[in-house]
């Protein structure tokens, strides 16, 4: 590498740091106190449901706890489709990583490991003035990788994936979204109300009218029912209401490569939101797959092509490229193995929690809760110098269907209608975070409820 070597001391530590016109700055990232020399560093990659827990719960008397994210904060995703419509606001369902007390962040991709020398290779995710983006390396006893996953696109012509690119959709296409990120949810809203403002012009011709209003959702899975779910709560209430003209043009079609919705609930559950659902005037196809994504349109694979205004997509997950460039262990699907105390085969001081993870000898599914189990279990075990396997508790699979309306499943007991829905909503309440966000989410479901969600697009 070559190039003028500026040193820069900041007063707390030690750092290096390389300039090169139009190209990376290369920073060595030591401590931020003189008494981190004295904890091991643990470094967290991911502010998930697993790395969030994990940051937390570290004991910051003995450890010196850095965590790497692009984005600075952790998002309860069971609240996410809420957002699509206006039910709750963006706000209530993130909390910022810099509230947990003792820990030092870094808004920053991931892009390399070195096991040898125990360094994590970061790029800063700003571009900073007349110096490019920063590189930098930081130190770890102790690493969990926690990243996640990306949504899954099965390869489909015409789709790919722009997640690790941070693509407002998340997706190659304007209109087709993830729905995994609070910038996917915010970009979905967005284009909702667009296209009812666009298709209540009187110069819109019929055709492109009906396209505007054909709402397609592929997926059968949580997040897509309880997406599909929400937007007829503000298809009845909302367009109603303020677009009186429009309120029967919309169709909704909800496509599901499996016999049904909800495969993994009870069977009883999963027909109750088929025949709910069906009762709301969505269509439903299932055993139908899209084979291609248009600019416009989805084709399925009987050749059968539907125009769209808004196609949502939430199909499964997929492994991010950092994980699949790891020189760990991985599986076929290109998820790091691990062992039952959740370290990395063969990697001591390594550790893997959350949906990027897998033991192949007791293979979880990619779900929160696991994800949250397993930083409370990791960080009890740090804490206490300990190496013990985890033992997964299965807290119950749970769907919203909109006002008064949801299935849960406790692993035993089974509900649905109000009971299910009060149930939903009290424990997610319950589960929030920070005290400010159990203030506000009731306020915005009591808004919504009586005074109608906000359909303003700004």
């Amino acid at each position: 590498m070559q190039g003028p070597l500026r040193h820069v001391k900041p007063p707390w530590a030690p750092s290096s740091l390389t300039y090169f016109p139009g190209r990376p700055s290369v920073r060595r990232v030591w401590g931020v106190s003189p008494s981190a020399s004295e904890r091991k560093k643990v470094l967290i990659l991911g502010v998930g449901w697993g790395g969030f827990r994990l940051a937390r719960d570290l004991d910051k008397r003995q450890f010196d706890v850095s965590v790497v994210s692009p984005r600075n904060h952790f998002l309860f995703t069971p609240l996410l489709p809420s957002t699509t419509v206006g039910t709750l606001e963006f706000r209530c369902v993130q909390e910022p990583v810099r509230t947990i007390r003792g820990v030092h962040y870094h808004q920053a991709q991931a892009t390399a490991i070195d096991v040898h020398h125990r360094q994590v290779h970061c790029l800063d995710v700003y571009r900073h003035y007349g110096s490019g983006k920063l590189v930098f390396q930081l130190p770890y006893d102790h690493l969990v990788i926690a990243v996640g996953t990306k949504s899954s696109t099965f390869g489909v012509p015409g789709l790919q994936s722009r997640e690790e690119q941070f693509s407002p959709t998340g997706t190659s296409k304007d209109n087709v979204f993830f729905l995994k990120q609070l910038e996917h949810a915010r970009s979905i809203r967005h284009r909702i109300i667009e296209c009812f403002e666009r298709a209540s012009s009187p110069f819109v011709t019929e055709a492109e009218r009906t396209r505007l209003l054909t709402f397609v959702v592929v997926g059968g899975g949580p997040t897509s029912i309880e997406f599909t779910s929400e937007l007829c709560d503000f298809i009845r209430h909302d367009v109603s209401q303020w677009y009186s003209d429009l309120k029967h043009s919309q169709k909704i079609i909800v496509i599901e490569a499996g016999k049904h919705l909800l495969g993994n609930f009870d069977s009883s559950l999963s027909d109750y939101v088929e025949t709910t659902l069906a009762k709301r005037q969505v269509t439903l196809l299932t055993n139908q797959v899209v084979k291609e994504v248009k600019d416009v349109s989805v084709v399925l694979d009987d050749g059968t092509e539907i125009p769209f205004g808004v196609c949502v997509w939430s199909t499964g997950n997929g492994a991010l490229e950092f994980v699949k460039n790891l020189p760990l262990p991985l599986s076929q699907d290109h998820r790091i193995k691990v062992d039952e105390t959740l370290q990395v085969l063969n990697h001591p001081h390594v550790y893997a929690i959350g949906d990027c993870a897998v033991n192949e000898d007791k293979p979880l599914a990619m779900l929160a809760q696991v994800a949250n189990q397993q930083g409370g279990h990791l960080a009890s075990c740090l804490n206490r110098d300990e190496a013990l396997a985890f033992q997964y508790k299965f807290m119950g699979a749970m769907a919203s269907l909109g006002t008064f309306n949801a299935v849960v499943d406790l692993n035993g007991p089974k509900f649905k209608g109000i009971v299910a829905f009060l149930t939903w909503r009290s424990a997610y309440w319950t589960m929030m975070v920070s005290v400010v966000n159990k203030i506000l989410i009731p306020m915005f479901w009591f808004k919504s409820f009586f005074f109608g969600r906000d359909t303003s697009k700004f």
